[in-house]
Parts: structure tokens; C-alpha cells; sequence
């Protein structure tokens, strides 16, 4: 069997990776860089704390139980951090905190409501402001470097036989009657493949268009800063009322607000960064002090891949044999998760019954 991945991010590379274990012949199209996308600006927060209905939190703490298998099987993992999530609200909202708690606790996921000095033990250079009585913090919530984790995959597949190809744009995909039998790169050249997987984000429905298939779309955007080296150390990640704020790797922090994710409609570099930059930064040193006088290295705008009813799209397209969609918001949390359980059904036909709520014929027209 080939198998032609068009997407070189967390969910292409994972899905590659996995089908060469599964001995499947795989070839990969980026149109740009492996992981350029929005896995290369997207938080890599591991979590499953808002997550509904039911089936939807199980998908998401099922994709982050992989990180720690796949931490496992590769036995050297500096792209995942099981360092937690900690968060708090304004004074008026705490009983909302307590309610989501015991929510989740009856789910069977972890939350603790710890004292703010309790807070600083474990996260040292955080200031938690003087009117919170309680931080909920989720010990089973991480992080991950994605763009990291993209290129191991994408060397462990090509180790096992893939050939990854960046810099490759796909035009168009390929039908015979209602198969799809391969696709066309933009220079024109035809590849032939006995499934190709879609694993494109937010671009998904411009190019299974091509193969008259209507996918609706809703992504958003997501405005980012970053910092330089800080004289700090901060582990978990950190929601507050109105910032959020993780470590990003040599003394860096990311920061951002959804207040502001409108604000700079810019896919990419942002450069000069604009004031709502140094808005987020100035919010962000109230929390974290050791970010006063720090610059701004950069920030950058993802368009979040999210489909039209918000919940994942995954499997094979019903009336369009040959074409496997992989379309998701929470792609960090659940792209190795996806990439394991897709393979085994494209290599073997098995389906796991976690995707049942979650296939494209809910959603796709063709």
C-alpha cells in the first residue's frame, strides 16, 4: 500500500511515522517547512481541562496519555514536558474554579484548588495577585515543543523508508469516478497513492475541494509574543484572568490573550511587533516580575485549524474512497494520538471506537 500525507506538521509527521511501522509506503508533501505552520506557533498545551461532551475530553486525555507513551518509546523526549497547568481567576469567579473542579474530578481528571503560597513552592519566580484564595492546578496537563517533535517524527519515518518532501506544494487531489487515486504538486507532476491523508489544518477545505468535497471550516487566530532570555524559571503552563503565559525553552516565555487575537490579521512574522505586543508583555510581568525590562524577540499569528462544528474530523471520506481526512483544533494535544489510531485503520481497516463521534460523515458534503 502507498500512501500520499499532504501536511507536514504534528499530524502529517505522526501519521508518517506511524505507517512506515505499519509498513505502509509513505510519501509526504509541505508546502513549506516541516512544522512552519500553526504547529510551529500554536502553545503545545497538553490538556483536556475544558474539553466537552464527554467523548471529546476522553479523545484529548487519551492524546495526552500518548505523549507519555511515545516519551517512552523514543527513551529520549526533551520535546515533551509533563509540567502541569496552573490557573486562576478574578476573586468573583472562584466558585466558577471550584465548580469546574469537581466537574472534572467526577470525570476522573485530576485538579487540585492549592494556596497561592502553596502556588509559589511549586512555581517560585509567579506572583499570584494578593486577592486569590485558590489556584487550580492540573498535574496531569504538560507541554510540547512541536516544531521539535515534528522533526523527530519526520526522521523516524524517513528512517523507516518515508520520503518527506518540503517545499512541495499540492494543487490538486486526484478522482477517478469517486476514487481518489493521487494528487497533482503544483509543478504539475501526477503521484499516484492508494490513500491520500489530508492533513493540511486549516487549508483542509480549499484542497479536498478539489476532489468535490465541501468541508466547512471555522478557524480563528491567535496572537503571540515572545520574549527574550529571562532571569526566570517557570515549568508549568499559566492561565490568569487576562494572560496566559508558558516557558519557551532557554529563559523565553510565550505569552499571549484572546482580547487580542483579532487584532493583527497577519498570518506569519509580525514585524515591527505592534503595541498590544507590549500590552500582553506588561500584563505578563504583573504575574511573572522577572520579565521587567525583558524585550520582545518576536511575535507571530496562527490560524487555528478548526472545523465547523469545533469537534475533530477523522477517517475516511464516505463517497470519496482513497481520501483520509485528519482536521482538528487541539492538533498538539491530540496529533500523535491521531497518528497512531489513523494508521492502523488505513494499514489494517482497524477503527477505534474513541473516533466514532468524530467521522467526516457528520460534517463533510460531497
Amino acid at each position: 500500500m502507498k500512501a500520499a500525507i499532504v501536511g507536514g506538521g504534528i499530524l502529517g509527521t505522526a501519521l508518517a511515522y506511524r505507517l512506515t511501522t505499519e509498513g505502509v509506503e509513505v510519501e509526504l508533501y509541505e508546502a513549506g517547512r516541516l512544522g512552519g505552520g500553526t504547529s510551529a506557533v500554536g502553545a503545545g498545551w497538553l490538556n483536556s481541562g475544558g474539553k466537552e461532551p464527554f467523548a471529546y475530553h476522553l479523545l484529548n486525555v487519551s492524546g495526552m496519555a500518548e505523549y507519555a507513551t511515545l516519551a517512552r518509546e523514543f527513551g529520549h523526549a526533551p520535546w515533551y514536558h509533563a509540567s502541569g497547568n496552573l490557573k486562576w481567576t478574578t476573586p468573583d469567579k472562584t466558585e466558577q474554579v471550584r465548580a469546574d473542579a469537581e466537574r472534572l474530578r467526577s470525570w476522573g481528571y485530576p485538579v487540585e484548588l492549592l494556596s497561592p503560597k502553596r502556588v509559589t513552592e511549586i512555581e517560585p519566580y509567579l506572583k499570584v495577585p494578593g486577592d486569590v484564595t485558590q489556584v487550580a492546578y492540573y498535574p496531569w496537563e504538560g507541554l510540547a515543543d512541536l516544531t521539535q517533535l515534528t522533526g523527530v517524527l519526520a526522521h523516524a519515518a524517513a528512517a523507516n523508508g518515508a520520503r518527506i518532501h518540503t517545499n512541495t506544494r499540492v494543487a490538486s487531489l486526484v478522482t477517478e469516478g469517486e476514487q481518489v487515486t493521487g494528487l497533482t504538486l503544483a509543478d504539475g507532476t501526477a503521484v499516484d497513492a492508494d490513500v491520500v491523508a489530508v492533513c493540511t489544518g486549516r487549508w483542509s477545505d480549499e484542497l479536498v475541494r478539489t476532489a468535490g468535497v465541501g468541508l466547512p471550516m471555522a478557524p480563528s487566530l491567535g496572537f503571540n509574543i515572545y520574549t527574550g532570555p529571562a532571569p526566570v524559571v517557570l515549568n508549568a503552563m499559566v492561565h490568569t484572568p487576562d494572560v496566559n503565559f508558558r516557558p519557551d525553552g532557554s529563559g523565553r516565555v510565550m505569552a499571549r490573550t484572546s482580547e487580542f487575537d483579532d487584532a493583527v490579521p497577519i498570518d506569519g512574522a509580525v514585524d515591527p511587533v505592534p503595541d498590544i505586543g507590549k500590552e500582553i508583555l506588561a500584563r505578563a510581568v504583573k504575574y511573572l516580575p522577572g520579565l521587567e525590562g525583558v524585550a520582545i524577540e518576536g511575535a507571530r499569528v496562527a490560524y487555528r485549524s478548526i472545523p465547523g462544528d469545533d469537534h475533530p474530523v477523522v477517517g475516511e471520506v464516505p463517497g470519496r474512497p482513497g481520501l483520509y481526512l485528519l482536521v482538528t483544533h487541539s492538533g498538539g494535544t491530540m496529533g500523535p494520538l491521531f497518528g497512531r489510531l489513523s494508521a492502523l485503520e488505513i494499514a489494517h481497516g482497524e477503527r477505534d471506537a474513541r473516533l466514532a463521534t468524530f467521522r467526516p460523515e457528520r460534517i463533510v458534503t460531497v
